[in-house]
């Protein structure tokens, strides 16, 4: 008896499932796409590869696509908005390669109404050949000290090993980015590319401020296919003599309470070259400040104090630093409070 009951109970659950997937694909649209990924093979960098989609509807009413939305690079050129039963709709996508070189995958999101299938992703593939590499690849890090050698290099070079190619200059987004070139002989060529290969070294003009740095190198050529040719250039160029943080701030303090605040002095010298503080003044009667050395030439700690009996007031005052750093003997910290 328990037996059957199960069995009834079992038939009963697969009906209803049944019943609800034939309820919900009665009178739906059916999204079927027979090729959902578009390889465009090995393509010269520049160009524009241009591909179709095709988008059948095999349900019983009209597919609505909702929205298509492509990745970067990519471009929807049109599309289809409704397929009729039956009927085949189309995608037609262009992806611009000029910023692209390798194998690459872009994608395109379509969103529809069938309620199988709400989206669907198509993809296109190539591996892009560029007509000028940058080796080891166009893009330089660095971390440097100010006043300080920094040297990068990286080598241009003809993809085509039949075709000559001519550096003609390179251009810097900033002022305070030099850079050389030399052309590359003998030994010193790569196997398999051009034999017109160049070594351009990138370094620091004395005018280099200190802080990060985001710029853009642009490689001039003689190639109308790649006239110029882009590599990034990312940094951070260290103080000799760092303090952190730049400025003392304290904000609405009681001046009876002595609340102090510290900052780190740090040698960042490669040299070998120590580094004394030797002293540290500020230029208002309110504060006190002492160093304490945490590594002797290294690394020194300075605490700012306001005094017990400094009157109430807005200050703003300058820490003054006095080291051995021949370049830097002085160092200046803004100080601010307002004391109540």
């Amino acid at each position: 008896m328990l037996k059957n009951l199960l069995t009834f109970v079992a038939l009963a659950v697969m009906m209803t499932v049944a019943a609800t997937t034939f309820a919900q694909t009665e009178g739906s649209p059916t999204l079927v796409v027979a090729s959902k990924v578009m390889d465009a093979g090995t393509v010269s960098q520049g160009t524009t590869v241009d591909a179709v989609f095709d988008l059948v509807n095999e349900g019983d009413t009209k597919l609505v696509i909702k929205a298509v939305r492509p990745t970067c690079g990519c471009t929807v050129a049109d599309f289809d908005k409704e397929i009729a039963p039956g009927a085949t709709g189309h995608i037609k996508a262009k992806l611009d390669t000029k910023d692209f070189s390798g194998p690459i995958s872009k994608s395109i999101l379509v969103m529809t109404d069938d309620p199988q299938s709400p989206t669907v992703t198509l993809v296109i593939k190539a591996n892009i050949r560029p007509f000028v590499e940058i080796l080891p690849r166009p893009l330089i890090r660095f971390n440097a000290v100010l006043n300080e050698p920094m040297n990068q290099t990286f080598i241009v070079v003809g993809a085509d090993p039949e075709a000559a190619l001519t550096v003609r200059s390179v251009e810097s987004s900033v002022p305070f980015l030099a850079t050389s070139m030399r052309q590359l002989g003998g030994d010193e060529l790569i196997e398999g590319k051009s034999k017109s290969q160049y070594e351009i070294t990138l370094s620091l003009t004395d005018d280099a401020p200190v802080g990060p740095v985001n710029a853009v190198l642009s490689v001039n050529t003689d190639l109308k296919e790649a006239p110029k040719v882009p590599v990034k250039v990312y940094g951070v160029i260290r103080a000799l003599i760092h303090v952190t943080p730049s400025q003392v701030q304290f904000g609405s303090v009681e001046a009876k309470s002595r609340p102090g605040r510290n900052l780190i002095v740090v040698n960042n010298r490669t040299d070998g070259t120590r580094v004394e503080i030797t002293g540290a003044k500020v230029d208002d009667p309110a504060f006190d400040a002492q160093v304490t050395t945490i590594e002797q030439g290294r690394r020194y700690q300075v605490t700012v104090v306001i005094k017990a009996d400094a009157d109430p007031g807005s200050r703003d005052a300058t820490l003054t630093l006095t080291t051995t750093d021949k370049d830097f003997p002085t160092v200046t910290v803004p100080v601010r409070a307002s004391l109540r």
